[in-house]
């Protein structure tokens, strides 16, 4: 059986105040998901684990590199 995971409706928020905008090639490039997979995310519908530590894991990378200056 797959293990799945579900999102408190804080860290939902977290997430989707990180997007430029929600669609489908940011949801990609920021989250590595899909759109299905984000609309559940919303609805509070569980995940896999697997997506979920995806998600975890394209975060700490995107937390560990240096800033950009302009």
């Amino acid at each position: 059986m797959v293990q799945t995971v579900t999102i408190s409706r804080e860290r939902f928020e977290t997430l989707k105040g990180a997007l430029p905008a929600v669609t489908r090639e940011h949801l990609f490039s920021l989250y590595g998901i899909s759109e299905t997979t984000w609309n559940k995310l919303r609805k509070g519908e569980p995940i896999k684990l697997g997506t979920w530590e995806r998600i975890q894991a394209r975060i700490e990378r995107r937390r560990a590199q240096p800033a950009a200056f302009a």
